[in-house]
């Protein structure tokens, strides 16, 4: 069962929070939610040039968002070169987003178990069958296989190679349009006592 969150917009009147995470919490949904945030992941490769995939929120934290993913992909072995990235979370019914950028870091096993359970049946089954070799065949081998896998496993544990990320910002920027006006932007940054925070033009 979801549950909801409170709203609270930064083109509204009244002071907001001197921490961006509880902010952060009242757009997020909550990490038991299934319908799961889109995200924009950048990160560096070895050549030093940017690179960007789509990826799903899996969790917020108190100052650390997470998400999950193989640990066989180019997104794992750039993180493990550089662990630095940028996520970009959409709502766009809301027309909202959220920028944050700092150090990323592995998150615990166990963690990462608790958010494999709350993936839908449809991702738990990729988080399996995304392989290459799958990829290599043809679509009616691919889907074939998959229903197989499906029909013999009703409980899935995670892969082996299933694998989770926490991003820990110095910097997250919210912004929010509006139909009646200009869209808003807020900018938090992380300094040794704490946050500071701006107003910024749309």
């Amino acid at each position: 069962m979801s549950s909801k969150r409170q709203d609270r917009s930064v083109q509204d009147d009244g002071p907001l929070p001197d921490d961006p995470f509880v902010l952060l919490g009242h757009w997020a949904p909550a990490d038991d939610d299934p319908d799961r945030p889109l995200a924009t992941l950048a990160t560096v490769d070895v050549d030093g040039l940017p690179d960007a995939r789509t990826v799903l929120l899996t969790g917020v934290s108190p100052d650390s968002v997470a998400f999950h993913t193989d640990a066989r992909s180019r997104k794992v072995g750039q993180l493990r070169a550089h662990p630095r990235a940028a996520l970009v979370v959409r709502w766009d019914e809301q027309a909202r987003q959220v920028v944050l950028r700092g150090a990323v870091s592995e998150i615990s096993a166990e963690a990462s178990r608790t958010a494999y359970a709350r993936q839908s049946r449809y991702l738990q089954l990729l988080a399996w069958l995304n392989t290459p070799e799958l990829a290599g065949l043809a679509r009616s081998e691919r889907e074939r296989r998959w229903a197989d896998f499906d029909a013999t496993r009703p409980v899935l544990d995670p892969p082996p190679n299933w694998t989770g990320y926490a991003l820990r910002p110095v910097d997250v920027l919210f912004w929010e349009g509006s139909e009646e006006g200009p869209s808003h932007r807020v900018r938090y940054r992380r300094l040794a006592h704490g946050w500071t925070r701006e107003a910024l033009p749309g």
